[in-house]
């Protein structure tokens, strides 16, 4: 059987996330204008937390040069801003402008400036806890993950456990573990050694054991991790982090029920904890989707600027068809540029469902880059084909290919979906073989051209497709499932077959396609209560018209016709016109009544 991939407009939910990196408003100086007041530039050596930066005297072009930089920012112009700052700090190397360019430019997200005039910050006031924090962020963007930690062990050596914003600072642990998520396996396990070593140096710190939880976490280690996060909330039962992460690792290891009734009662003692409850919020879509949109709708207009969680509301609005209530919000997060190409794709789902197919194609040629790039010009070529205009669909991707070249093996494959729904099956194994002449050892256009090869009994091209897969990554379990069920569906070649799924399942033991195609070889090698057992869980696992025809037809062949009967009979009342279930009672000539 060949996997289905169904999608989700929910599923987009599970992955957003609130980041310590998140963009604040442009920093204004003191005052809210350049603050160059008279004063000596002040250095803090015995402080932690150093003395706020002043200002000293000066010449009349710089003062000139900061005006005009403040002017610039009002103004938009915030490449002039920043580059006057930074010529400033360097000429002046007073501590007022060197904070306030350094401000600025991890706000712009200028990192290697960033890191230039914070290390100049340091350079004159080393124990200033901001200048190391942002250095460090600087580092975490450039996924510098070791360089960060250097810096926030400076921080952590300067904060006091029993001050509150010093404790907050050392969240900065949990922040370069977050991002680290993404590192290779050594990277992340040479993080795991040295935030132990921080947590011994410093227990009372409980953000390290947080950010040393989740690096267990993405090992993936889930005992080990959920050990140390009981310690971190032994240490500290209302951290927030840490609830939160064990929530997580619950769910992770599909403790859904203890998760959410552990969440609740974090709700209860803080019910107005804006991140509880949009953990919650987010928990419910896997759940109960009425439920995660009240929660949605109650965060959204508790928290009006939040233009994620109104995202959020859109997408759960759109899954329970609320079209109109969708429409408005998407529209209103356009109108401030909020994710624009993702929105409007969204607005072409709805001008579609509404059959406005002109608006839907205006939406779906308004994305210009991002994930949903190729699904919307798909669907843009797909109403135009549907229009009659298949030559006009073809253009399209072709001027496509032209401008985004890094994309041409993607658009190749969607133009032959499109003419393959046109049923030119003909034109989509040409426009594929054009692409994978391109991209020989592309793996999506082969494994699409297989598909095709099968649909027009070409079996030996089919084939020949799958085994290049197969010589490049012979690892592959899609391949090997498809290689193996073609050849045990297709051809007497079952021991050759069942060698393949065999593999197949090795590697992914829990797929229920591979259940399915490993029930299937059994079934004809004549291995009939095995290959029902597979069957079974497969058709437990994904009740699907072909899983339900494989396991009637195995149990209709043992004698149990009854029960195939029924699974055949209840299956079609979903799909009534399912031609596997239909064809295979005909074969066996059995009176569905």
């Amino acid at each position: 059987m060949r996997k289905l991939i169904l999608p989700c407009f929910c599923s987009f939910l599970l992955i957003q996330s609130c980041s310590f990196l998140d963009n604040q408003p442009i920093p204004p100086s003191e005052g809210g204008t350049p603050a160059i007041e008279a004063s000596k530039s002040s250095k803090s050596n015995n402080s932690k937390q150093a003395a706020k930066p002043t200002y000293s005297n000066f010449e009349t072009e710089t003062l000139y040069s900061l005006i005009v930089a403040e002017v610039a920012a009002s103004r938009q112009q915030y490449d002039i801003t920043l580059n006057n700052y930074i010529d400033e700090a360097k000429e002046t190397g007073d501590l007022g402008v060197i904070a306030r360019a350094t401000r600025l430019a991890q706000y712009f997200r200028a990192h290697e400036q960033t890191l230039a005039m914070g290390k100049l910050w340091l350079a004159q006031t080393p124990d200033d806890i901001e200048a190391n924090a942002i250095v460090a962020t600087a580092h975490i963007e450039k996924r510098q993950f070791f360089q960060a930690l250097d810096y926030a062990e400076i921080i952590l050596s300067l904060i006091d456990v029993n001050d509150s914003n010093g404790y907050k600072s050392a969240g900065i642990t949990e922040t370069i573990a977050n991002f680290s998520r993404s590192a290779d396996t050594l990277t992340r396990q040479k993080l795991i050694g040295r935030y132990t070593s921080l947590s011994e140096r410093y227990p009372d710190f409980t953000a390290i054991k947080v950010g040393l939880s989740i690096l267990y976490e993405a090992q993936p280690d889930t005992a080990a991790a959920y050990k140390v996060i009981e310690e971190a909330l032994a240490n500290d039962s209302d951290y927030l982090p840490a609830i939160m992460q064990e929530i997580r690792l619950l769910q992770e290891s599909k403790q859904n029920e203890l998760a959410i009734k552990k969440l609740k009662t974090q709700l209860d003692k803080k019910p107005d904890d804006a991140r509880l409850r949009l953990l919650y919020a987010r928990m419910l879509t896997q759940t109960d989707i009425e439920a995660a949109y009240e929660e949605f709708t109650r965060l959204s207009e508790q928290s009006p600027q939040h233009l994620d969680i109104k995202f959020s509301r859109a997408l759960i609005a759109l899954e329970l068809k609320k079209k109109e209530e969708a429409e408005r919000l998407l529209k209103e997060l356009l109108k401030v540029n909020y994710r624009k190409n993702t929105i409007n794709y969204y607005l072409g789902n709805i001008a579609e469902l509404d059959k406005n197919y002109d608006r839907a194609l205006g939406h779906y040629i308004a994305v210009t880059s991002g994930d949903d790039y190729i699904p919307a010009h798909s669907r843009a070529a797909r109403i135009m084909a549907n229009q009659g205009n298949v030559s006009e669909a073809q253009k399209h991707f072709s001027k496509l290919r032209t401008e985004s070249p890094n994309r041409r093996s993607q658009l190749y494959a969607a133009e032959a979906e499109m003419l393959e729904q046109q049923d030119d099956i003909e034109s989509a194994l040409d426009i594929l073989s054009v692409g994978i002449d391109e991209y020989p050892d592309n793996i999506n256009l082969r494994y699409t051209r297989s598909s095709l090869y099968e649909k027009t009994d070409q079996l030996v091209l089919m084939e020949n497709d799958l085994r290049h897969i197969l010589n490049l990554e012979p690892e592959n379990s899609a391949t090997l499932n498809a290689l193996g069920y073609f050849l045990t569906s297709r051809t007497d070649r079952h021991a050759e077959a069942f060698q393949l799924i065999q593999k197949a399942l090795a590697s992914k033991p829990d797929d229920p396609a591979i259940m399915d195609s490993m029930g299937w070889v059994l079934f004809n090698l004549k291995r009939y209560d095995e290959a029902i057992e597979y069957l079974r869980k497969a058709f437990e696992l994904f009740p699907d018209p072909e899983v339900a025809a494989h396991l009637g037809e195995a149990l209709w062949t043992q004698g149990n016709k009854q029960e195939a009967r029924s699974i055949w009979i209840n299956n079609l009342k979903d799909n009534p016109n399912d031609n596997r279930i239909i064809d295979t009672m005909e074969r066996l000539r059995v009176n569905p009544y």
